[in-house]
C-alpha cells in the first residue's frame, strides 16, 4: 500500500473517531464505554497522534466532524482495517546448532517473526505429525527454542541434523500465520573413545630380523566425527617396549634393537590409542603379542596388493560381482597353501556387520558385496584381509572402500498442509510457504526446486525458497479455499527410475481465503423484554441474553451497555450479551430500567433497547417504633401487660393498613415471658433482682415476623428491657473465710468476727444480729457463744476428742420483712504434738504400667499417732540403715520413692520413726511397709471398661475405715471381688488401676479382666450395665454412668461431631490413706470434636500383613474382611451379639447385608442396657423385620421416628442389603441400593437433639435386655419387638469401619461364619408328607446296609480280625503325648514277633476241633495271658519290659500340643478361655479348659439350632 493510500486511510479513522469521541460527549449519550471498546479508541489515537498535530488538520477536522454530527449516517462510511499475516525474519539464513549428548532444555536459537499490524501478540508453535515425538520445545512467546530430548550423532543413531518447522500465529481476527522450516545441525562431541579394529593382536617375527624393520601395523576407529576422530598411537613404557616403536599416525609398529630371544618365545606390548583433541579426551588400549620365529619360516606376502581407493556407487547391487581380488603366496616352498580371512572389525565401517564377503579359491581371494550400501549412512570403509601360512604366519593388508552418492531420495514437504490469503488483498501478496527436503548426502543430488502442477492463473511459487504469492484478489464470499499442487524436483537423474529425469515429489496444500470485517453487525430485534425480575436478585443471576450477528465469520462482536444503567445495577458479557445484575435492585427506588445496549465488532456497532422490569418482593424486615423498657418490682405477678411493643413493614406504604406482624420471645428458656401478636409481653413467673440466679436488669429479646409468619418471612428483633425494684426477700449468709482455726488448749476466748451479707439493697439489710440457733445441739451451746459479734470458745478444747466443729449461726438482718436464716461455720481444732506415737503398718499398691514407670512417689511410712500435724516432729529412716536398692526415703516427710525398673512382686521394707516435741519425750519406733507392684500390660488398658462414681471420694474407695472389723476391705476391693464374680474368673485375673477423682465429686473408675486373652471393653461394659443394681447393692455404692463417655451428653463438650480418645501414660499417679496407698495408671478418656477415623486395625484372625503394602493383609480362606475379619454372624431368634459401638457424627453411614429365614425379628439394636435414674438417656436405634419389611426407629433422645420401607418385601434365603445415614435433620434407609424416590424411606428426627448419643455395645440378632420395660422406663413412643433374628448378618460396615462380626465381644446362641444350614423344615413351608416320605427312604437304606455289613463279616470273618487287632487300641492316655495323634505310633513294636518251633504234624479235624467256637465271647484276660507267655519264650524279645517306642511329639502336626494340659501345671497356672472366640465348635472344650459356662454364654437350643 503507497504511503498517501495509508495517510488517507489513518485520516478517515482518525476523522471517524473524533466523531465518534465528539458524539460520545454529548449528554443524551453515555459516557461509559465497554472496556474493549476503549481500547479500541486508545489504539485510534495512537494511529493519529503525529497526523493530528498539524493545525491546519485541526481546523479541518473540526469541520469533517461537525459534518459527522448532523449527519450520523456517515459514521457507517469506514474502510476495513487491514489486518496482515506474521512473517519470520531471515528464515531462510536460519542455521542453528547445538552439540550432541546435551541434557534437555538446552537452548538452540530464537526465532523472530515481526507483524505489521499493530498491537499484535505473536505465538510460536512447532508443527510435526501428530505421533512424532518432541525433539524441540520452543517458548510461545518468546519464540526461544530448547531441546526436548538428548541427540546423538554417532553410530547406531546417526542423528546428524533435525529439521524443525515452526509456526508464527497472531491474534488477529482471524487469525493468520506463517512457517518457517529450517536444519538444525547436531554438532560431534568427542564422547567416544576409539575402538581397536581386532579384538587380540597377535603376530609374528624373523628371529634374523633388523632393527627398524616393519613388524605389523595396528588400526583403531573413533565413531566421532572430524577432528573427534582423529586417532594417533603411542607404545606405553611398559613390558617390551623399548624393542618397537609406533608411527603415531599409521599405527605401523617397527623394530628398534635386534631379536635376543629364541624362536617360540615372545614379545608384549601395549599399545595405546587416543584422540587429539584436548577437550574430554578418550583412549584405547590394548596387548600386542609378538612371537619369534626361525629365520627359515617366513610369513605369507600378498602378491601386488591394491593401495588405491576403490569407489562404489551406493546403489551398486551386484552381489555375486568381484569387487577386488588378490593373491598371495605361502614364502614356505614346502606348503605353498594359505588360509585368507576378512577381519570383522568393531565398527560398521570396518565391516564390523558384514557389508562385505570373501570367497577363497586356492591362493586367491575376492571381496564382493554383502549388504546393500546407503552414502547417507557410511560414505567409506576399511577392510582388512589377513592371510596365514601353515607356520601361522601372517600377513594384513588394508583396502580402502569409497561410496559414492546417487540420487536415491524423493524430495519430501514438511507437515506444513494450508496457508491463508485474505479476501480484497492485492496481487502479489505472500500466501505461504513450502519447504520440502531431499535426503541424498551430497549437494548434487539434494538441492530442490518447486513448482505448481495447478492453479498457476491464482498463484505462483518461487522455485527456490518456495513461497507461494498471489495473481489476483480474492473474494471469500465467491470462494473460500484452493487446493493448490506444488511439485517438488531434485537437480540430477534419479537412480530410482530409468527416464533420465530428476526424483520429483508431490503435495497438495489448502490455502483458505481469509474474511475481512466488511459487514456491520445487527442486532436480531430492536427492543428486548425482561418482565418480573426479583428485586432480590443475586448478584451475577442472568436477566436476558441479547444477540447481534454479523455476515463476516472473523469479526468478534463485543457487546456493552452505552445508557440507562442507573448505578450500574447492571452488567453484561462482553463477548455473550447476557446481561446479568451487577448490585442489589431496590423495587422501592426503582422499578423499571431501559438498557441502550451496543454491538461492535470493532468497525461497525449496532444498538438496541432491553426494558427490565423490578418485580417486588417482601424484602425489607419489620422496623420497631422505638426502643422499650420498663420497671417493674421483683418477685411480682402482674395480670396485664408489663409491656406493648410495636412494628411495621416497610414494605407496606400505608402504616393504618394491617402489617401482618406476628411477634414471639427469642429463646425463652425458662418460659418466664409470654407475647401475643398485639405485642403485649406478659409474665409467666415472677423474677428475681438479687443473686445468684437474679438480675437487677433483664432483657427480653422480642422478634417481630411479617407476612404473618407464614413463607418466606422477614425478622427483625428488638431488645427490651425490664428494670426490677429490690424488695427485702433475701436473707444474710456468712461470708467468713473457712475453716476457722482454733488451736487446741488453748483458754477460753474469742475465735472470729463473724461477717455477713445479704444479695438485697433495701435500707436495713444491711444491719446484721449473729446468735447460736436454738436448734443446735447442747454441746455446741455449752461449747460456743456469739460475743459482739464474734465467736466465742467457752472452754479448752482437746483435737483427740473432737478435730471439728460445724456450728449453726443464725442471721438476721433489718430490713421489712425482716429475713434471718441459718449459716454453718466451720471449726477446725488445731493440733499439738502431745501424743506419743507406736507401730504401724501400712500397705500399698503400685501398677506399673508397660514396666515404664519413672521414679515415682508412692506413699508415706505410717504409724500409730493420735496426733495427725507432727510431721515436723518426726523422722524417718531405714530400720538398722538398711535401704532397698529399688526404693528411696524421705527422711523428713516419710515419703517413699519407687525407683525405676523396678521389677514386679512384693516387697516389706522397713523403717525406724523418731519423734520429740516440747509435750512429748525423744522416742523411736517401728514401721513396716509392704509394697505389692503388679506390672500392667497396655492391651489391659486398651481393653478396659470403666464405671463413673458419685458421691464418693478417691480416699474413701481405696482406704479400710481404722475401726473397721480385722478382715475387711476397701470399696475398690469390694469392686474387684464383685467383677471377678460377675465374669467368672479369678479375683487375680481382675484389675481396677484406674482411680480418678473430678471436680463434680464424681470418680472415675477404670478396670481389666481376663481367662487368657483380655476380655472386650463391650462384654465389660455390657455385663456391668445388666448388673448395675446388684453392683450398686454390694458396693453401697451408686454408678452415674458405665462405660464413661465424654461425648453423651449432647452438645456438652462439642458442638458436632464428638468422639472419645483414650489417653494413657506411663506416669502414675498416687493416693494417700494413711493404712492404704494406690498407685494407679493415668488413664482417661478426652472428647475430640471429629466424627471417628476408621481405625488403624491390625490383621485380624491369624492375617499377616502384607510386606511392602501399608494396610492390606493376606488372610486365611473364610476370612474375607479388609482386615482379615469374619464378615458373617447367624442367630436363632433367641440369641444376641455384642460389639464395639459407633460415636455421634454429623453424617453416620450404617450398611449390612440380612438373609432372613423368618420375616420378623429385631436385626440391630443400638441403646441403654438398663435404666439409670441419674442419667435417663432415652437414645437409641432399633432396625427389625416386621413382617418382611425393614422397619428403623431412631430416637436421639427428644422423641421416636419410625421409618418403615414398603417398596421391597424381605422373603427368606435372599440377601438384602440395607443402607442408613443418620444425619442431624435426616434420617434415611434404603435397600439393595435403590435410588428410587419409592426405594428411599426418610424421616426427620422429633424434638430438638441432633445427634444419637449411647455408650452401650452395639447388639446384633436380638437384644439382651427387657425393651419393653425399658421403654415405659424411658418413655419411648416407639418399642421395639423382643423377638430375636433367625438369619444370616454379614458385611456390616459402620462410618466404612468394617465389624469384625464373626468373633463378637459377647455373645448367645449364634453360628459365628453362617456355615451350618436351618433344620426346621417346616419354617420353608414343607408338607409333612414328603419329611415322612424322606424319613422312610433313609431307614430302608440303613437296613440295607446293615444286611450287606452282617452278611460280609461272616463271610470274611471280620470278628476274627477284630479279635487279632484288640491290643492296636490299647492307648495309655497318661502318658506324654498320649491321645495326641494316634498315627503317630508305630504300633508294629507291640505286635509280637512271629515265635517259630517245629511242630509235629497235626490231624486237621484235631486243629478244628481246638479252634472257638464263632459264637464265643472272647476273653480278654486269657489273651493278655496267652500273648504274655509268647513274649517270655521269645529269646529274641527287649530285655525290659517296659521300654515303649513313641513317635516324636507334634512330628508331621501343624498344630500345637495339647500335652500341657496335664504336665506341671495346675488349674490356676492355665487360662483357656480364648478358645470361645474360636467359634461354637471350640465351646464344649472352652467349657472343659476354660471359665465355668454362664447361663449367657450357654450354647444351647432345645427348640431348634442349626445341624450338619
Amino acid at each position: 500500500m503507497s504511503t498517501n493510500a495509508q495517510q488517507r486511510l489513518y485520516d478517515s479513522d482518525c476523522i471517524r473517531m473524533s466523531a465518534n469521541q465528539q458524539m460520545t460527549s454529548d449528554p443524551d449519550h453515555d459516557p461509559d464505554h465497554n472496556p474493549a471498546q476503549q481500547q479500541t479508541h486508545q489504539q485510534h489515537k495512537r494511529k493519529c497522534r503525529v497526523w493530528s498535530c498539524s493545525p491546519t488538520r485541526l481546523v479541518l477536522l473540526a469541520a469533517i466532524v461537525a459534518l459527522h454530527v448532523l449527519t450520523p449516517a456517515l459514521a457507517f462510511h469506514n474502510a476495513p482495517a487491514d489486518n496482515h499475516k506474521p512473517a519470520f525474519m531471515n528464515c531462510a539464513g536460519y542455521a542453528p546448532k547445538v552439540k550432541e549428548e546435551q541434557p534437555e532444555n538446552t537452548y538452540v536459537f530464537m526465532v523472530k517473526a515481526v507483524d505489521p499490524d499493530p498491537d499484535q501478540e505473536i505465538r510460536y508453535s512447532i508443527v510435526q505429525a501428530p505421533v512424532e515425538r518432541s525433539k524441540f520445545f520452543i517458548n510461545p512467546t518468546s519464540g526461544v527454542i530448547v531441546t526436548a530430548h538428548t541427540f546423538d550423532r554417532d553410530e547406531p543413531i546417526h542423528e546428524k541434523f533435525v529439521f524443525v518447522t515452526v509456526q508464527a500465529t497472531d491474534n488477529g481476527l482471524p487469525a493468520l500465520d506463517d512457517v518457517c522450516t529450517f536444519n538444525v545441525t547436531i554438532e560431534d562431541i568427542n564422547d567416544n573413545a576409539p575402538v581397536f579394529n581386532k579384538a587380540r593382536y597377535d603376530e609374528s617375527i624373523s628371529e634374523n630380523a633388523q632393527p627398524d624393520a616393519v613388524v605389523m601395523s595396528i588400526s583403531a576407529s573413533d565413531f566421532d566425527d572430524g577432528n573427534n576422530s582423529i586417532v594417533e598411537y603411542e607404545i606405553l613404557r611398559e613390558r617390551d617396549f623399548q624393542y618397537f616403536k609406533i608411527d603415531k599416525e599409521s599405527g605401523i609398529i617397527y623394530l628398534t634393537r635386534p631379536i635376543d630371544k629364541r624362536p617360540g618365545q615372545s614379545y608384549a606390548i601395549i599399545v595405546r590409542a587416543y584422540n587429539i583433541v584436548p577437550d574430554l579426551p578418550q583412549e584405547a588400549q590394548i596387548e600386542v603379542r609378538i612371537r619369534v620365529v626361525e629365520s627359515s619360516n617366513k610369513p605369507p606376502s600378498f602378491v601386488d596388493p591394491y593401495d588405491t581407493p576403490i569407489y562404489l556407487k551406493e546403489n551398486f547391487k551386484n552381489f555375486s560381482h568381484p569387487i577386488v581380488t588378490l593373491q598371495a603366496v605361502s614364502n614356505m616352498p614346502e606348503n605353498p597353501e594359505v588360509i585368507f580371512e576378512l577381519i570383522t572389525g568393531r565398527t560398521e565401517q570396518t565391516n564390523g556387520k558384514n557389508t562385505f564377503v570373501f570367497d577363497q579359491i586356492g591362493n586367491e581371494v575376492t571381496i564382493s558385496l554383502g549388504k546393500h550400501l546407503d552414502y547417507e549412512a557410511i560414505t567409506d570403509y576399511t577392510l582388512t584381509m589377513s592371510v596365514r601360512n601353515t607356520h601361522e604366519l601372517a600377513a594384513e593388508h588394508q583396502i580402502k572402500i569409497k561410496v559414492e552418492d546417487v540420487n536415491d531420495n524423493i524430495p519430501y514437504f514438511t507437515e506444513v498442509k494450508s496457508g491463508t490469503i485474505l479476501e480484497n488483498e492485492p496481487a502479489g501478496t505472500p500466501v505461504m510457504q513450502v519447504r520440502a527436503f531431499d535426503m541424498d548426502g551430497t549437494p548434487a543430488n539434494n538441492i530442490v526446486s518447486f513448482e505448481l502442477a495447478d492453479n498457476r492463473e491464482y498463484f505462483t511459487i518461487d522455485p527456490n525458497t518456495g513461497n507461494i504469492t498471489a495473481l489476483t484478489t480474492f473474494d471469500r464470499e465467491e470462494r473460500d479455499f484452493y487446493n493448490v499442487k506444488v511439485i517438488a524436483s531434485d537437480n540430477s537423474p534419479s537412480s530410482l527410475f530409468d527416464n533420465g529425469e530428476p526424483n520429483r515429489g508431490h503435495q497438495v496444500f489448502r490455502i483458505s481465503i481469509g474474511d475481512k470485517n466488511d459487514h456491520k453487525p445487527y442486532f436480531q430485534q430492536t427492543m428486548y423484554l425482561a418482565d418480573k425480575l426479583l428485586e432480590d436478585a443475586n448478584t451475577n443471576f442472568e436477566v436476558i441474553e441479547v444477540k447481534a450477528e454479523d455476515k463476516d465469520n472473523a469479526a468478534q462482536i463485543l457487546y456493552s451497555i452505552e445508557s440507562g444503567n442507573i448505578d450500574d445495577a447492571f452488567k453484561i458479557g462482553l463477548k455473550t450479551g447476557k446481561i446479568t445484575v451487577n448490585k442489589r435492585l431496590d423495587y422501592e427506588t426503582i422499578t423499571e430500567y431501559e438498557l441502550k445496549v451496543r454491538a461492535f465488532d470493532g468497525i461497525y456497532d449496532d444498538y438496541t433497547t432491553v426494558v427490565i422490569k423490578i418485580a417486588d418482593v417482601n424484602d425489607n424486615p419489620p422496623v420497631f417504633k422505638q426502643a422499650y423498657s420498663v420497671t417493674i418490682m421483683e418477685e411480682t405477678m402482674y395480670d396485664d401487660c408489663i409491656l406493648t411493643v410495636e412494628a411495621y413493614d416497610p414494605d407496606i406504604k400505608d402504616r393504618n393498613a394491617d402489617q401482618h406482624i406476628v411477634y414471639s420471645i427469642v429463646k425463652n428458656d425458662e418460659k418466664r415471658f409470654s407475647i401475643d401478636n398485639n405485642g403485649c409481653l406478659r409474665l409467666v413467673k415472677t423474677l428475681d433482682r438479687d443473686p445468684p440466679n437474679g438480675h437487677k436488669n433483664w432483657q427480653v429479646l422480642i422478634q417481630a415476623n411479617d407476612e404473618d409468619g407464614v413463607g418466606t418471612t422477614l425478622k427483625k428483633v428488638q431488645e427490651v428491657t425490664i428494670t426490677l425494684k429490690d424488695i427485702n426477700d433475701n436473707a444474710p449468709f456468712l461470708i467468713n473465710e473457712m475453716p476457722v482455726f482454733w488451736q487446741e488448749g488453748r483458754s477460753p476466748g474469742n475465735i472470729v468476727k463473724l461477717q455477713a451479707t445479704d444479695y438485697d439493697d433495701t435500707p436495713g439489710a444491711g444491719d446484721f444480729t449473729f446468735g447460736i440457733d436454738s436448734e443446735a445441739s447442747a454441746d455446741i451451746k455449752s461449747k460456743f457463744s456469739i460475743n459482739d459479734d464474734y465467736l466465742h470458745a467457752n472452754v479448752e478444747f482437746d483435737r483427740e476428742q473432737q478435730k471439728e466443729y460445724f456450728i449453726p449461726i443464725r442471721i438476721s438482718d433489718s430490713g421489712v420483712p425482716r429475713q434471718s436464716a441459718v449459716s454453718i461455720l466451720h471449726v477446725v481444732i488445731g493440733d499439738i504434738n502431745d501424743n506419743a506415737m507406736s507401730e504401724g503398718s501400712s500397705t500399698i499398691f503400685v501398677y506399673n504400667f508397660r514396666g515404664e514407670a519413672p521414679e515415682t512417689d508412692i506413699g508415706r511410712v505410717f504409724v500409730e499417732d493420735l496426733d495427725d500435724w507432727d510431721l515436723e516432729d518426726k523422722e524417718f529412716r531405714w530400720k538398722n540403715d538398711v535401704r532397698h536398692e529399688n526404693f528411696r526415703l524421705n527422711p523428713n516427710t516419710g515419703m517413699i520413692t519407687m525407683l525405676k525398673h523396678t521389677e514386679e512382686g512384693e516387697y516389706d521394707l522397713l523403717f525406724s520413726v523418731t519423734e520429740s516435741s516440747t509435750a512429748i519425750i525423744t522416742h523411736s519406733v517401728d514401721a513396716n511397709v509392704t509394697v505389692i507392684i503388679r506390672e500392667l500390660p497396655e492391651e489391659a488398658v486398651d481393653k478396659s471398661g470403666s464405671i463413673r462414681f458419685i458421691n464418693v471420694t478417691k480416699e474413701e474407695f481405696i482406704s479400710v475405715p481404722r475401726d473397721s472389723m480385722p478382715h475387711a476391705l476397701s470399696l475398690k476391693d469390694q469392686l474387684q471381688i464383685s467383677l471377678a464374680k460377675l465374669f467368672n474368673t479369678s479375683v487375680a485375673n481382675v484389675d481396677v488401676f484406674t482411680v480418678l477423682q473430678n471436680e463434680n465429686n464424681t470418680l472415675d473408675v477404670r478396670y481389666s479382666a481376663h481367662g487368657s486373652p483380655y476380655y472386650a471393653p463391650e462384654k465389660l461394659n455390657g455385663m456391668v450395665a445388666q448388673n448395675q443394681q446388684r453392683l450398686e447393692d454390694e458396693l453401697g455404692l451408686q454408678m452415674l454412668m458405665i462405660n464413661i463417655d465424654e461425648c453423651l451428653i449432647e452438645k456438652l463438650k462439642c458442638e458436632s461431631s464428638c468422639t472419645n480418645e483414650l489417653h494413657k501414660s506411663s506416669v502414675p499417679y498416687m493416693i494417700y490413706s494413711n493404712i492404704t496407698s494406690f498407685v494407679g495408671v493415668n488413664a482417661f478418656v478426652q472428647a475430640q470434636c471429629v466424627c471417628e477415623a476408621p481405625p488403624m486395625t491390625p490383621c485380624l484372625n491369624g492375617g499377616t500383613p502384607r510386606f511392602g503394602e501399608n494396610d492390606v493383609c493376606d488372610c486365611i480362606d473364610g476370612f474375607t474382611g479388609p482386615h482379615c475379619e469374619l464378615v458373617s454372624v447367624a442367630f436363632y431368634g433367641s440369641g444376641y451379639a455384642f460389639y464395639e459401638p459407633f460415636s455421634a457424627c454429623d453424617n453416620t453411614r450404617i450398611s449390612l447385608e440380612i438373609t432372613p429365614q423368618i420375616d420378623q425379628g429385631l436385626i440391630m439394636y443400638f441403646g441403654p442396657l438398663n435404666y439409670n435414674p441419674l442419667l435417663p438417656l432415652s437414645d437409641f436405634l432399633a432396625l427389625e423385620l416386621d413382617q418382611g419389611y425393614p422397619v428403623l426407629t431412631v430416637d436421639y433422645g427428644s422423641g421416636g421416628t419410625r421409618i418403615r420401607h414398603q417398596h421391597i418385601k424381605i422373603v427368606p434365603d435372599r440377601t438384602y442389603q440395607i443402607d442408613i445415614i443418620l444425619q442431624r435433620a435426616s434420617i434415611e434407609m434404603t435397600v439393595d441400593n435403590c435410588q428410587l424416590s419409592t426405594c428411599m424411606s426418610l424421616g426427620a428426627p422429633q424434638g430438638p437433639n441432633e445427634f444419637l448419643n449411647v455408650n452401650a455395645p452395639l447388639q446384633l440378632g436380638g437384644s439382651a435386655v427387657e425393651l419393653e420395660q425399658l421403654g415405659r422406663q424411658l418413655n419411648w413412643t416407639h418399642v421395639p419387638g423382643q423377638k430375636g433374628f433367625f438369619g444370616c448378618v454379614r458385611n456390616l460396615t459402620i462410618n466404612e469401619h468394617t465389624y469384625n462380626l464373626g468373633m463378637p465381644s459377647y455373645f448367645r446362641n449364634i453360628d459365628s461364619g453362617c456355615q451350618q444350614s436351618v433344620a426346621v423344615a417346616f419354617s420353608f413351608g414343607i408338607d409333612r408328607n414328603f419329611i415322612i416320605a424322606i424319613i422312610a427312604c433313609l431307614a430302608l437304606l440303613m437296613i440295607i446296609l446293615l444286611a450287606v455289613v452282617v452278611q460280609k463279616k461272616q463271610k470274611n470273618g471280620w470278628h476274627e480280625k477284630d479279635m487279632d487287632d484288640i491290643r492296636e487300641t490299647i492307648i495309655n492316655y497318661e502318658d506324654e503325648g498320649g491321645g495326641e495323634r494316634d498315627t503317630d505310633y508305630d504300633l508294629n513294636v507291640l505286635r509280637s514277633q512271629p515265635f517259630y518251633e517245629e511242630k509235629l504234624y497235626k490231624d486237621p479235624h484235631a486243629q478244628q476241633a481246638g479252634m472257638r467256637d464263632l459264637n464265643d465271647v472272647p476273653d480278654i484276660g486269657d489273651f493278655l495271658g496267652d500273648k504274655k507267655e509268647t513274649c517270655d519264650r521269645d529269646a529274641s524279645a527287649f530285655t525290659v519290659d517296659d521300654v515303649r517306642h513313641y513317635a516324636y511329639e507334634g512330628d508331621g502336626n501343624s498344630d500345637g500340643s495339647l500335652s500341657s494340659l496335664a504336665s506341671c501345671t495346675d488349674d490356676g497356672d492355665l487360662n483357656f478361655d480364648y478358645l470361645s472366640n474360636f467359634g461354637p465348635r471350640f465351646r464344649k472344650l472352652a467349657d472343659m479348659y476354660g471359665e465355668e459356662p454362664s447361663d449367657t454364654d450357654s450354647n444351647v437350643d432345645d427348640d431348634q439350632g442349626w445341624r450338619i
